[in-house]
């Protein structure tokens, strides 16, 4: 069985070690996808645990994916990739950069502030 938590810890150091920022379809890109994105994989589970949509501009937006990672050991681990997206058709295929970080779940409580009269 192979350590798919270790492999994605691995990547990860890796580019926080760079200089550079990660670009889409890069080695690193790629080797995050081939876990992340499998066709069911083996001794391991992938599961999209929430996707977070933030700014955008002209030309970009970006997606913040949140993964569970379970291998059949029953270690689990969550990552997240944050990655600029095209925001129109001209830029598809465009080189665009991603952050990958390994994660941990926190509950947060949140005051939000909708319309209404104080009693």
């Amino acid at each position: 069985m192979e350590n798919v938590i270790e492999k994605l810890r691995a990547i990860e150091a890796r580019l926080d070690a760079s200089v550079y920022t990660g670009n889409v379809g890069d080695e690193n890109w790629r080797e995050i996808d081939d876990i992340l994105d499998a066709y069911k994989p083996e001794d391991y589970t992938v599961e999209c645990v929430a996707t977070e949509y933030g700014e955008g501009g002209r030309w970009t937006t970006t997606e913040e994916d949140t993964y569970k990672v379970t291998q059949a050991d029953g270690k689990v681990a969550h990552f997240s990739v944050n990655r600029e997206r095209p925001a129109t058709e001209m830029q598809e295929g465009g080189d665009f950069t991603f952050e990958f970080a390994e994660v941990v779940p926190k509950e947060v409580t949140v005051i939000r502030y909708v319309s209404g009269r104080a009693a």
